[in-house]
């Protein structure tokens, strides 16, 4: 496959298992992960990442929609499945979505009430607006929906909620009042007779960060993938004592050169002439470009690494196409491998690094990856 695709994303299927081992290792007992996988498993492949994790022991896979529900259910015909999103038309999905193994999040007491009716139904978890501001319901608004439901005969299976500002803050303060305003919520729920549900507040850093949390489940997206919610979810963590916690990238994206040339000084590179060479320059060009993910704002404003060595993004990068400056790299030619975001030799380009020069944070990196690019395990 690396020999007839223009580019490849390698996922290392040691570095996720050290991932779930280190969040295994801090999950308080009964309580279970789940793998979250929306979005093209982040970039990953939702397939590739379905069976990596299957085989690594994970019993729980959450995406955001019907459709990633089915591509994992003709992976795993059992597997338990929590589907995030909102559910926009339950009645014209009936089939799809009557499986007893699909655990699905709902905002409105009428998605219940469709839900419920199916044969068989799927499980039911109320989704509750905690501060999050999206959605859930909260307040008077969610008693309301606890009558309604009630009053309909529709059973519960869980209850859940969204942290806003984890990954943002050093300073927790919002999150408790969460944790708390959840509290109350499970509270109100038990006060119309919905005892023994599966309560899910965590996501990445909130798993990391609040213990006493973790209720009966925990949803690991961005960590799972080896990548930290953000600078301040690591310096917290820190702060809480805990520095042994490792995580390790997942995702490498690679390509090769595909057309060398020399330039002498003052020549003009790619579109609109915005780079010019101050001296004898060697270029490659290699077969990515925006349409695969790579973002033009890194426009003789990055680096990718070839030998061991940075290579600087020079001139804008085009549709399918990128240039780079390989003067300094003995033995760069036609062929040679070029790595995107990864590890060559000393040297790394992390998804953080291409993040904090676009202005963007890792997920947007790795979820904007084209499907089309194959995704090859190794080790």
């Amino acid at each position: 496959m690396k020999e007839i695709a223009s580019s490849w994303v390698e996922i290392s299927k040691r570095s996720l298992h050290n991932n779930l081992e280190s969040f295994r290792s801090i999950l308080r007992p009964h309580s279970v992960l789940t793998a979250i996988l929306k979005s093209n498993a982040y970039g990953h492949s939702i397939e590739t990442m379905a069976k990596l994790c299957i085989e690594a022991g994970v019993s729980r896979i959450g995406v955001n929609s019907i459709e990633e529900a089915i591509l994992i259910r003709e992976i795993d015909s059992k597997i338990t499945v929590l589907i995030m999103g909102e559910i926009q038309n339950p009645e014209k999905q009936k089939d799809a979505l009557a499986d007893p193994n699909f655990w699905i999040v709902f905002s409105r007491p009428e998605t219940a009430k469709t839900l419920s009716s199916l044969n068989p139904s799927p499980k039911l978890h109320l989704k509750v607006d905690t501060g999050m501001g999206r959605l859930g319901s909260h307040g008077q608004a969610l008693k309301d929906a606890l009558t309604e439901l009630k009053e309909a005969g529709i059973a519960l299976d869980g209850i859940c909620t969204h942290f806003a500002s984890t990954e943002d803050v050093l300073e927790h303060k919002y999150s408790l009042m969460q944790i708390q305003k959840f509290e109350e919520a499970v509270s109100h729920a038990q006060s119309f007779g919905y005892k023994n549900l599966i309560r899910h507040t965590c996501a990445s850093a909130s798993t990391m960060l609040f213990s006493h949390a973790h209720y009966e489940m925990v949803r690991i997206g961005i960590s799972l993938y080896g990548l930290w919610p953000s600078m301040q979810t690591r310096l917290s963590l820190n702060l809480t004592g805990n520095k042994n916690f490792q995580l390790s990238p997942v995702l490498s994206w690679k390509t090769r050169i595909a057309h060398i040339q020399n330039h002498p000084a003052d020549s003009y590179i790619g579109y609109g002439s915005t780079f010019q060479t101050s001296y004898p320059t060697k270029v490659a060009v290699v077969p990515v470009g925006y349409y695969e993910g790579l973002d033009r704002k890194l426009s003789s404003n990055g680096d990718m690494l070839v030998h061991g060595k940075r290579a600087r993004i020079i001139g804008r990068i085009c549709m399918n196409m990128t240039m780079l400056d390989v003067t300094h790299i003995p033995g760069a030619d036609v062929g040679s491998v070029v790595t995107i975001i990864g590890q060559d030799g000393e040297e790394s380009v992390t998804a953080d690094d291409v993040a904090d020069r676009t202005h963007t944070i890792n997920y947007e990196i790795t979820t904007r990856i084209s499907e089309s690019i194959p995704r090859i395990v190794v080790d």
